[in-house]
């Protein structure tokens, strides 16, 4: 599955073949929509920085990774069948 990001990078790709093709306004248009996604993705990030509690909890997630605690995290077999 793709990201928007990864979307919006093969977009790029099949746009560039054809910049000759693509008028001031459609550039704008693509600029506009680039940096608007960057945008709303650097806000979610800083949400969740900002998130004391969530913070900790990603902290936690990566001690216990690091250590095998396997009863720390559910199968993904089990995640999928709720």
């Amino acid at each position: 599955m793709f990201t928007n990001r990864d979307r919006r990078r093969l977009n790029l790709k099949t746009v560039t073949k054809k910049v000759s093709d693509i008028t001031v306004d459609e550039l704008k248009t693509i600029i506009h929509e680039v940096i608007a996604e960057d945008l709303e993705a650097w806000r979610e990030s800083l949400e969740i920085m900002a998130d004391k509690k969530l913070m900790s909890q990603i902290r936690q997630a990566d001690v216990d990774w690091k250590t095998v605690k396997k009863e720390a995290y559910v199968s993904w077999d089990k995640l999928k069948s709720v």
